[in-house]
């Protein structure tokens, strides 16, 4: 039976962090070991390369300073030969053997010392520039069966075998996104102006999760500043008593404030369960926390207390622990009872170690917003981890870097997403309750959603379906006729156009007069572009029993060597 996680912090310091780290080490042997890749050779080859790069940086560095020396030898030559005219003109005989010496030794040096040294280390950095290459290549030629292993699913894997607790998908079903909107109440209205960019999904002992990157237009304005210089002249008496005409200029700014197209990623985890189904709160960051003695920590608590009295105007109840309702403030919760049912003691005590500590975690940089049964988490060390779990990230020429960088990046990855989803780990209740399904291993038919082919369409590009005359990004949506194994998805691009304008403002100006100032602006004008690419899902084949090689044979059979594909899992698609 798996236990529940009962410190989520703890458990990361003494058990989770050591445990991903040897599940990395066994992953990354275990792809080598498949790739029968000759590390002493790729070593040696590395170590070749390194040097010749030394050697070449120093070649090129030696020319550097061999060209200041040319450059300044050939100025000194120019000013002798300068020297030497004006000198003839002069007839002053000695200059004139002075500099003609000076001007001819530069030039015999130059000729016959530093022109053919800086001809040999061209040459010699040239030959170099050419080993370097040919290394390079047969360091990436060496490495290629293991390059090729690498896999969209590889962190999840690790983190299921790390943390038995989770469970991820293969890929974001149209069933598991019907389960969260028919069992937990989940809004389809959260997509209908927002694109995927990523999304993986999962399970927390039964109970469904997703995290999501998405994007969203938002209409702000850009200023836009025009100008104009006006002239004018005054009739002023000066100090000699007599009238002068005196002229004044100005330059006069205008500013046009316009609509602009602003877009906006945010990373969410999305998490579903049964646990206080009525309940909604929003609780936002704070970082009140570490901070018992600060005054905005003391307002809060200030605040949550005279809230607490006013029982004529309000049933909000404070919780006996008043570090945790200062530090996690949820005034604005709609029922105690099912608040306190869900944060037990326990659960308190692991949200403020969660919210204390910045060294292990992140402390306190998550909203928490709960409405009902949808529980939405929305941490800002997400904001910057890039999740979209792509393989090119692991691929490398060099053996010993590509492990360094196979463990670095996927801890760095695993301890953003479990500190993400460490606040849902604080609440004993969210563990212990399963659905039904769950419970009593319903099979639910794997068919990818519309945020896999939204997800599909962001990692292609915009560009291979945006209107022709849009400027600024686009926000992608798709449709599927038919959902069927093999099927076409068509996208729909949402853009804009921009459009020259011009608007005169009026001015005053130093002479008392009003002058129209022009501002050129852009106008944004919405167009949409469409396009589409076809994808095959392989739903029967099972490949967890498989070597990673053999997945990967099998996913070559579903595609097009031809076309550019993408690959999550069980879904191929190409143009």
């Amino acid at each position: 039976m798996i236990q529940d996680i009962l410190s989520p912090l703890q458990e990361y310091a003494d058990v989770f962090r050591k445990r991903f780290k040897e599940v990395a080490e066994k992953t990354f042997d275990e792809l080598a070991s498949e790739a029968h890749i000759d590390v002493e050779a790729n070593q040696q080859t590395c170590s070749q390369l390194y040097d010749t790069e030394k050697k070449c940086n120093s070649v090129r560095a030696s020319i550097g300073k061999w060209t200041a020396l040319c450059v300044f030898l050939w100025i000194f030559v120019v000013g002798g030969i300068i020297a030497i005219i004006a000198a003839s003109q002069q007839l002053d005989k000695g200059i004139l053997i002075a500099n003609g010496i000076g001007a001819l030794a530069s030039i015999c040096f130059l000729i016959l010392k530093v022109h053919p040294r800086l001809k040999e280390l061209k040459e010699e950095r040239d030959r170099l520039s050419k080993l370097i290459a040919a290394l390079t290549q047969q360091a990436w030629e060496q490495m290629s069966p293991l390059n090729r292993l690498y896999d969209w699913d590889v962190l999840c894997r690790m983190m299921t075998k790390t943390v038995p607790r989770l469970e991820f998908d293969p890929y974001f079903t149209t069933q598991r996104l019907a389960d969260l909107q028919k069992s937990y109440g989940w809004d389809g209205s959260f997509n209908e102006d927002r694109s995927v960019i990523f999304s993986h999904s999962g399970l927390i002992n039964g109970n469904p999760f997703v995290i999501c990157q998405t994007k969203k237009m938002e209409m702000g304005t850009k200023d836009y500043v025009g100008s104009k210089t006006i002239y004018w002249t005054t009739t002023e008496r000066g100090s000699d008593g007599k009238t002068h005409t005196v002229h004044h200029s100005e330059t006069l700014y205008a500013t046009v404030t316009a609509p602009f197209p602003e877009y906006f990623k945010k990373t969410r985890l999305i998490y579903a369960n049964t646990a206080a189904p009525d309940l909604i709160f929003n609780r936002k960051k704070s970082g009140l926390a570490n901070k018992e003695d600060s005054f905005s920590y003391k307002r809060t608590r200030r605040k949550l207390r005279k809230k607490a009295m006013d029982l004529e105007h309000s049933d909000f109840a404070l919780m006996t622990n008043e570090d945790f309702e200062v530090a996690f403030d949820t005034r604005n919760r709609n029922n105690n009872q099912q608040f306190a049912l869900l944060f037990t003691p326990l659960a308190q005590e692991n949200m403020l170690n969660i919210l204390k500590d910045n060294r292990m975690g992140f402390g306190d940089d998550f909203n928490f917003d709960k409405y009902k049964m949808i529980n939405v988490i929305t941490p800002d060390h997400l904001q910057s981890d890039d999740l979209d779990m792509n393989p090119e990230q692991y691929r490398h020429f060099d053996f010993e870097k590509a492990k360094q960088n196979f463990y670095s990046i996927n801890g760095k990855h695993f301890r953003a997403i479990y500190f993400a989803l460490a606040p849902l780990l604080c609440v004993p209740m969210y563990q212990q309750i399963r659905p039904p399904h769950d419970i009593y291993g319903l099979d639910m038919a794997r068919h990818s959603s519309f945020w896999e082919h939204e997800a599909i369409a962001n990692f292609w590009g915009k560009e291979h379906f945006q209107h022709p005359s849009c400027v600024t990004d686009c926000i992608l949506k798709t449709n599927q006729a038919d959902e069927n194994d093999h099927s076409t998805i068509t996208v729909t691009a949402y853009g804009y156009r921009s459009e020259k304008r011009l608007t005169y403002v009026s001015k005053l100006g130093g002479d008392g007069r009003m002058h129209d100032v022009p501002v050129y602006w852009d106008e944004y004008l919405p167009v949409t572009g469409t396009g589409s690419f076809e994808m095959r899902e392989d739903n029967d084949f099972d490949d967890t029993n498989l070597k990673h090689q053999e997945r990967l044979e099998h996913i070559s059979d579903v595609l097009s060597k031809n076309h550019f594909d993408v690959y999550r899992r069980h879904i191929a698609s190409r143009v």
